[in-house]
């Protein structure tokens, strides 16, 4: 009996220690992502999703990863499903994608930094955590980004991690769902005495000499933020002050990050 009320109380012990809620974050500046005005439903298990209806997709993704849990390779790939929590009308399907010239990009929580526990893991493949993402986007700038979040976990012990997306205002859908596509990620990583912030194009532009490198992403983090705040691509219509707004905030990032500056007066002519 003893043996085994222990046992449950390490089971207990090991499910809260891994619980993935952004409630229980102590970086105050992640909340704002996750409340009722931002989010349409808000997804709770190993890892924190902000999931849009009108984008059927996840706006963002909050976790919490532990550096002696994450592993350099991933041993086997569970497949993709459809989140039962969403209900059909806004969920996407694998399907979606097919064709359409995106890889199903895992958004927040990524395969690898969960590969020490199969529920966790597999978790991670709910086509919640999904977005459509171009080849480069995906197999070459997240994947850079993805290994510099496990290498700073393991150099912190614990790494918060809070993953967005932008729409511009007139976005691409793919499949029967009409899935909207991203036109930008962000990711800000959170560690005791660190953070760091990263901005990422979905576009198939990539530097072979140092695309890899994930200090081509990184961003001032106020700017993540900024962005953010504008909220413009959540707009139903656009008034010529919303056009005006996300211009100025275009024009200010091409100037601030010649890095990016291409990108950024990309997105410009597609502001209405």
């Amino acid at each position: 009996m003893k043996n085994l009320t222990l046992l449950l109380l390490s089971v207990i012990i090991s499910s809260v220690a891994w619980a993935g809620d952004v409630k229980d974050s102590k970086v105050a500046d992640y909340k704002q992502f996750f409340d009722k005005d931002s989010c349409d439903q808000i997804l709770t298990d190993t890892f924190t999703i902000c999931y849009s209806h009108k984008r059927k997709s996840p706006k963002a993704v909050y976790v919490k990863i532990y550096g002696d849990k994450v592993v350099k390779d991933i041993d086997k790939r569970p497949p993709f499903f459809t989140d039962k929590r969403v209900s059909k009308k806004y969920a996407t399907k694998s399907s979606d994608y097919t064709n359409s010239g995106y890889d199903r990009g895992h958004f927040g929580a990524s395969d690898a930094s969960h590969d020490h526990d199969k529920k966790h893991q597999k978790a991670t493949y709910s086509m919640a955590n999904i977005v459509p993402q171009t080849p480069r986007a995906n197999r070459y700038k997240f994947v850079a980004l993805e290994r510099h979040e496990r290498e700073m976990a393991v150099k912190h012990g614990v790494l918060e991690n809070v993953t967005l997306a932008y729409w511009n205002p007139k976005p691409k859908t793919i499949g029967k769902s009409k899935l909207q596509v991203p036109s930008a990620f962000a990711k800000i990583y959170t560690g005791k005495g660190y953070r760091e912030c990263f901005f990422v194009w979905n576009t198939d532009v990539y530097d072979m000499k140092d695309g890899a490198d994930p200090n081509k992403y990184k961003v001032p983090c106020e700017k993540v933020f900024e962005i953010w705040e504008t909220d413009v691509g959540e707009a139903d219509s656009w008034s010529p002050e919303d056009s005006k707004q996300l211009k100025a905030l275009l024009k200010k990032y091409a100037d601030q990050m010649p890095k990016h500056a291409k990108h950024a007066k990309m997105m410009l002519k597609m502001v209405p």
